[in-house]
């Protein structure tokens, strides 16, 4: 019977769970915006393929390429070649994909490695070529991914070949400066002119330690280009033989002063309603977030609080360098992307960055007041004082009758005794 009173109840659980609804589960982020873009699988959302490995698992458009060491080098650790493998959101979770559900990941453990991968793009010779690529590094000796013990001093960067090459170490590849910040994803951009028909751009991250974990993830690579202006072609015009004139007093030229050429950055945090990690047309501004701008030495460079009217606020005359920006949102607003940015700042580059977070606020409970209970007497249990009473009763009557057989008995023994 207990069995089947809790089959009867599972039973009843399974169909109560199953008309219960479903959380509704939040999209991926879109892929990063790149009009123009001249990569294959810049997102690395096309498909993977092993290289010669299996430990060497690739986006498809992509080569690998690494510093090989030497043998003593390499039997101690160092300049090892890297292992590359995808990182998939539905398996690992969103920490470490930027955008869409895969990013490419290459590591090494207890070795050190500088490499990457590299994609080669027909372009017009003398254009102008801008490639960007985001990365989230993460180096340490704790197995914890929250946490960054002892790292091995990770720095990543981006270069173009304007040759076309496709050696990651020779000296005609451009670089953009390195950045070693470690659990947050960081831009980093990069510019060439192309001298030939082809051009390579390359990813690179490289450790200095042989720590445990030396992870680099990256995502959202664009590639565009400004074609070179047409030269116009002067057609000889016939001019008039001039008359004999005056030779002018010379005139100094004033020298001209170089203007300098700097970057701008630009913040603005958003209301994220549908937790899709853009903004979409309609989600207001969040006012009460901190932000702050610093570079990457630690050094503050200003500290804003948005009011949710004013922004973006936009910082236009940053020096060429290495940035990183946080966000703070206020107590009532869940994050959801991320709430902190490193930017490899070039001549003349710009970067729009959007903070975004859904309203989520902790409701108040509401106190009930706790009623005073009046005490209550207790009354006398008169029902268990008349069993009692009734049970006494009884045994006297049983007792009485046992002694009366007992004296009937004895008076009946004596007489029948002989005299």
């Amino acid at each position: 019977m207990i069995r089947r009173t809790t089959l009867h109840a599972l039973l009843v659980a399974a169909f109560l769970l199953a008309l219960a609804p479903l959380p509704a589960l939040a999209a991926p982020p879109a892929q990063g915006e790149c009009p123009g873009n001249l990569l294959r699988n810049a997102g690395f959302e096309e498909g993977f393929s092993t290289r010669g490995a299996g430990e060497v698992e690739v986006a498809n458009g992509w080569e690998p390429w690494w510093v090989n060491g030497s043998p003593a080098e390499t039997d101690q650790g160092f300049l090892r070649r890297p292992e590359y493998k995808p990182e998939n959101a539905n398996i690992f979770g969103r920490r470490r994909v930027h955008s869409g559900t895969f990013s490419q990941k290459w590591f090494t453990t207890y070795a050190t490695h500088t490499g990457g991968i590299f994609q080669r793009v027909s372009v017009p010779s003398g254009s102008v070529a801008t490639f960007s690529a985001w990365v989230q590094v993460w180096s340490s000796q704790d197995p914890n991914p929250d946490a960054v013990v002892e790292p091995g001093n990770y720095r990543v960067s981006i270069g173009i070949d304007p040759t076309g090459g496709t050696n990651g170490a020779a000296g005609t590849v451009v670089w953009s400066d390195e950045v070693m910040q470690y659990n947050t994803w960081i831009k980093l951009q990069v510019q060439a002119k192309a001298q030939a028909d082809t051009i390579t751009v390359f990813l690179r991250g490289r450790n200095e330690y042989r720590v445990k974990f030396n992870d680099s993830y990256w995502d959202d690579t664009c590639l565009t280009i400004v074609r070179p202006t047409p030269k116009a072609t002067n057609t000889p015009k016939a001019t008039n033989t001039p008359a004999a004139t005056n030779t002018p007093t010379n005139t100094p030229t004033p020298t001209a002063t170089a203007t300098p050429v700097v970057g701008r950055i630009s913040l603005l945090a958003y209301q994220d309603a549908n937790a899709n990690g853009q903004r979409d047309e309609g989600e207001a501004l969040v006012p009460g977030v901190e932000f702050t701008l610093q570079t990457a030495e630690g050094a503050k460079v200003d500290a804003y609080t948005t009011d949710g009217k004013s922004e973006p606020k936009v910082y236009d005359q940053l020096a060429p360098g290495n940035y990183v920006i946080t966000g703070k949102f206020p107590a009532a607003y869940a994050p959801t992307g991320p709430t902190g940015w490193g930017i490899s700042l070039g001549p003349g580059a710009s970067f729009d960055l959007a903070f975004g977070a859904m309203y989520a606020p902790t409701p108040t409970p509401t106190r009930t007041p706790i009623a005073t209970r009046t005490p209550t007497p207790t009354p006398v249990p008169q029902k268990a004082v008349a069993s009692v009473g009734q049970g006494l009763y009884e045994i006297s009557g049983l007792l009485t009758l046992a002694l009366a057989v007992g004296l009937g008995v004895g008076l009946y023994l004596r007489r029948r005794k002989p005299s």
